[in-house]
This record gives structure tokens, sequence and C-alpha cells, in this order.
């Protein structure tokens, strides 16, 4: 009996001891956070800060800068992350999907005519790219310049005719046609 007594004593002191250690440690951590800040950034700023890490690592990577676009986007940051995006351009100008991003952020940001702009100057480099003439078309036609529209949308018919779009772009071809619109705004 005396022999248990002794263990559930040796036990006790070993659990004690362990539970001590175990609080302080979390009062360490506790102090740690408090002190250094650890727990206060949100999970955007977190992001923005791995989308900057990573532009900073490789600066010629337009994914990384892609990254960084969006990651401004979330914080609706629209300045910054048009130029992060224009930036993914300017190192992959054939790629339309980093055009597109660009010009959705131009669009969210209320840039429509820079959006315009934007898909004008893909088209002149890549005039065999009918996607980027059918939405040259529908955002020349979101800002009302209604001659670049029928343009653009003539160029998508001429590059892609056999397209499942195609004659949905027809029928809007021959609506712009039928209001009369390219004289009043021919603008393009």
């Amino acid at each position: 009996m005396l022999l248990d007594q002794k263990r559930t004593r040796r036990t006790v002191q070993v659990v004690a001891i362990l539970t001590s250690v175990a609080f302080a440690g979390v009062i360490f951590v506790v102090l740690g956070l408090i002190f250094f800040g650890g727990g206060g950034q949100s999970a955007e700023d977190q992001i923005l800060d791995d989308a900057q890490a990573r532009v900073e690592a490789q600066p010629q990577n337009p994914e990384a800068y892609e990254e960084l676009a969006s990651a401004y986007a979330a914080k609706e940051d629209y300045p910054q992350a048009i130029a992060a995006a224009q930036k993914a351009v300017d190192l992959e100008p054939e790629e339309l999907e980093r055009v597109q991003t660009l010009v959705s952020l131009q669009i969210q940001a209320g840039q429509d005519a820079a959006a315009v702009a934007t898909l004008q100057d893909y088209t002149a480099q890549n005039p065999e790219d009918a996607e980027a003439f059918l939405q040259l078309g529908q955002q020349a036609e979101q800002i009302r310049r209604i001659a670049l529209a029928r343009l653009s949308y003539q160029t998508f018919l001429r590059l892609q005719p056999d397209d499942p779009n195609a004659q949905a772009v027809r029928d809007r071809l021959n609506e712009l046609s039928r209001a009369g619109a390219g004289t009043a705004t021919a603008g393009g």
C-alpha cells in the first residue's frame, strides 16, 4: 500500500509539472501574439502579402502579377489591381486570358473606355483572334461606340462564321442596323 501511495504521489507531481509547463507555454504564445501582433492580419492581407512576395521572388512571372492583381481586387484597390494586371499583359501580351483579366478589372473600376482601348490594342496585335473581336464588339457597344461594335462583330463573323455564337452576332448586327444607331454615335 505504501508503494502505491509513493507511485501515486510521483504521478501527481509529474502531471502537475507537465500541466505547469503546458500552461506556461500557452501563456508565452498568447503574450507573443499580443506583443508581436501575430493574430491581427486578415486573410485578404495575408493573400496580398503572399502575392507581393511571389512577385518579388519571380518578377518575370505573369501569373504572379495576376495573383497580385486578384489580391488587390479583393480589397477593391483597383488602381493597384489594374497596374498589376497590366504588368502581366506586358510580360505576356499574346495571351488573351491576361488581357481579359485586365479588361475585367478596368470595367469593375468604371474604366469602360480603357477596357475598349485595351481590347483594341490586343486585336491590333492579334488580328486572327475571333473571340477578342467578339468581346471588343460587346464592350464597344456598351459604351455606345456602335461603328466599332459593328466592325468588331463583322470581323468576328469573318473569322468564325460557323461559331456557335455566330447567329446571335448576326442578329445583333441586324438590330444595330435597324436601329440606325451607327449614324449618330459612330465614334469608332
